[in-house]
Parts: structure tokens; C-alpha cells; sequence
């Protein structure tokens, strides 16, 4: 078994995997975290904190599920609770997408899920004020909910170092060395560590990672985009996140501690790592004020408190890369969360960690190696509107 094992990333994904190998590794396994920046300081930082499972594949939908799970027993990782509230989750198709979204449910339920099906006259009691129009079908998730990604991950790591884990913010890898099979030290910039398995869960930079070993990762950036509305009457935290895909552009609305709402989903345009974020700007706010005007007109004309933007990392099938790259034998990867990856992230830190220890994960972890891009077994249906896909 491994000894030492060597985490490039300190967000989530790296987080929770170091956790859940101190968790169920023995006292002979060697621990560290390397973080180029602070923890949690990029990708996780900049994400909503949906937790839901609204999706269209067994496998995704299983893994949501176990994800959800582990956050509500979330106080046995460091004694918090990472900000992990259940308001529901409220989710609005359109008349094309009844009979689809009705088979999607019923997955669901297939999956363990509870859901319920909401008609358009039922809507107002789970969302007060909302316009029903052009709505043909809702679903409602009681389970779902919220949580706060900072404090999930750094509470992670509250847990990691209780249990020995040494984590190296401020020390950024440099390089993966490699005798032509596997990976035997990572160069930082504070030295070189030997490893017997090296873990790339570097979010956005993971491509970068990856190719240090000679492994070709494929990712793309995108932006995501997000604005914090402060209304006349709050949008309590007990009230459900809402996922409209009625009508187009997408949007989605998540309460925020305080009675503000934050709004996002409309724009996620790809990135020119040259040029950088194109960041909040007058045109998407005036996109959320119509998509607002429309579905939950009381907001139409909240006051913006605040707004930001990050970056996602999106594989070819928008579908998280996960295993040993097929020439490299230690090289393990947990990457493309591709801007649904946080809600998922103690699930595949979990069985991540289950899997570089020989035992059995959790979830379907086979079903996110590398190898599905070159065989064709690519998992479709990540996007709501995409009814249909994997069983």
C-alpha cells in the first residue's frame, strides 16, 4: 500500500480526498496537501453551494445523492456543519419538455431519490410570488439544499490536520518527476517531496498538472457568473432554491444568509486564458433583471449588493475525469467538476480516497476514468434541458 501520498490542490476536491485518506488509512500513510495560494481560494471560493441532484443519469444522480449525505453528517468532519442548510430545490420546465422531464423523475425515484412533481397552480406554496407562466411542470427535491464551499473545504482541512495531515499553503508545484511509468516526486517550489501516489485535484489548472507527467488532460475554461440581489422582503433561507429552465437564457436562484438571493445561470461564456475573466457586467445584470421581471417579479428591481465571477473547468462530456491516466501508474486525478463539481465533491473525496487505498468505493467511480473519451462511453446529461441520456 501507499505511504506517501503527495495532493496537488488545496480547494474541495484535494481537501476531501486528504481528509477521507486519513480517515480510513493507518498511522504509516504520509499525508501533504500542496497549495500554490490559500486554501479554498479559487475554483470552490467562487461556487454557489447548490447542493441538489437534479440530474439525468444514474450515476450522476447517485453521486449527488452520497454528496448530500455526507454533508449532513458534515459536524462529524471538524465539528462544523460547513454551512449546510436543506431549503428544497425547486426545479420548471417548459411544455416540450413534460414527457422527458416526467421519465427523469421517475429515474430519480429508480435512484433512491425523493422527488416530488408540481403543477404550475401548486407553485405559489413552495415559491411565494413566483409567475407561473409558461411553466408546464416543476419537480421538488425536499432534501436539497445549500451549503458554504469555504467552509466545507476549510473544515476539511481542520479535519486533515487533526488527523495528521500536513497542508503547505503559499507552495506551488512546479513539476511531477517521473521514471517513465509513474510519478516519483512532486517539485515545489519549496523542494522536492518523493511520493508513492500523486493526486491531481488542481481545479483549473489540472491540465497543467497533468502534463508535467505527460498526460493530456482535456479541460476548458469557462466563466460563471453571479449576482447577490438584496429585495424589499428577503428570500428567507428556508425558501427552495429555484433552477427555471422554462425559457431561455437558464437561470437559478439561491437564497443567502441574511434574506439576500443570489442569482446566476445565465451566462457561462468560455475563456481566453490570454484576456482572462470578462468579469459582472451591465449586460448580464440586465439579463437578470428581464429573467427576474418574468419568473419572480418582486426582485426585478432588487438592489445588486454584490456580484462576482470565477472560473469552471468543463470536460468533453461535462463530467468530472476521474483515475489513472493509462501510462502513469500513480497519477491519480479528480478533476472537470464543470460547474456542478462542489455538491459532488465529499462523495468523490470519499470514494477517491477509497480507491488509492485498494478498497471499494462508494460510487461508480469507473464510470469517470479517462478512457470513456477514446471508447465512446462518454455520460451525457448533465444539463437539465438534456432530458434523456444514461440510465
Amino acid at each position: 500500500m501507499a505511504t506517501r501520498v503527495g495532493i496537488v490542490g488545496g480547494g474541495v476536491y484535494g481537501l476531501s480526498i486528504a481528509y477521507y485518506l486519513s480517515e480510513f488509512g493507518d498511522a504509516e500513510l504520509e499525508l501533504t496537501v500542496f497549495e500554490r495560494g490559500a486554501l479554498a481560494s479559487e475554483t470552490t471560493g467562487y461556487s454557489a453551494g447548490i447542493v441538489r441532484h437534479h440530474y439525468t443519469n444514474r450515476v450522476q444522480i447517485e453521486t449527488a445523492i452520497r454528496g448530500r449525505e455526507l454533508l449532513e453528517g458534515f459536524e462529524s468532519v471538524a465539528g462544523g456543519d460547513g454551512g449546510f442548510r436543506q431549503n428544497g430545490y425547486l426545479v420548471l420546465t417548459d411544455a416540450d419538455g413534460v414527457d422527458e422531464f416526467r421519465a427523469l423523475v421517475d429515474r430519480q425515484r429508480r435512484a433512491g431519490l425523493e422527488v416530488d412533481l408540481v403543477e404550475p397552480t401548486d407553485l405559489e406554496s413552495s415559491l411565494p410570488g413566483i409567475d407561473s407562466r409558461g411553466v408546464a411542470l416543476g419537480a421538488y427535491e425536499p432534501r436539497a439544499g445549500f451549503a458554504d464551499p469555504y467552509l466545507v473545504a476549510t473544515d476539511y482541512a481542520t479535519g486533515a490536520r487533526e488527523n495528521g495531515v500536513e497542508i503547505r499553503t503559499g507552495t506551488a508545484v512546479t513539476d511531477l518527476i517521473t521514471d517513465g511509468t509513474a510519478v516519483t516526486a512532486i517539485e515545489t517550489s519549496a523542494g522536492r517531496e518523493p511520493v508513492d501516489v500523486a493526486v491531481n485535484a488542481a481545479g483549473p489548472w489540472g491540465r497543467e498538472i497533468a502534463s508535467m507527467a505527460g498526460v493530456d488532460v482535456p479541460l476548458e475554461w469557462h466563466e460563471s457568473k453571479v449576482a447577490v440581489l438584496r429585495g424589499d422582503e428577503p428570500y428567507g433561507v428556508e425558501t427552495p432554491t429555484l433552477s427555471d429552465h422554462s425559457e431561455s437564457p437558464d437561470m437559478y436562484l439561491k437564497p443567502e444568509p441574511g434574506g439576500d438571493v443570489l442569482v446566476g445561470g445565465i451566462d457561462r461564456p468560455p475563456v481566453d486564458r490570454a484576456a482572462g475573466l470578462q468579469g459582472v457586467d451591465e449586460s448580464f445584470l440586465r439579463a437578470v433583471g428581464d429573467r427576474l421581471e418574468s419568473r419572480l417579479p418582486a426582485f426585478a428591481d432588487a438592489a445588486v449588493v454584490d456580484s462576482w465571477s470565477g472560473v469552471i473547468s468543463v470536460t468533453p462530456d461535462s463530467h468530472q475525469i476521474v483515475g489513472v491516466p493509462t501510462g502513469v501508474d500513480n497519477l491519480y486525478n479528480a478533476l472537470g467538476g464543470s460547474g456542478h463539481g462542489f455538491k459532488e465533491a465529499p462523495a468523490f473525496g470519499e470514494s477517491n480516497a477509497l480507491a488509492i487505498l485498494g478498497e471499494d468505493p462508494r460510487i461508480d467511480l469507473e464510470a469517470y476514468r479517462f478512457e470513456r473519451f477514446a471508447d465512446g462511453n462518454t455520460l451525457s446529461g448533465v444539463s437539465e434541458k438534456s432530458y434523456g441520456g444514461n440510465e
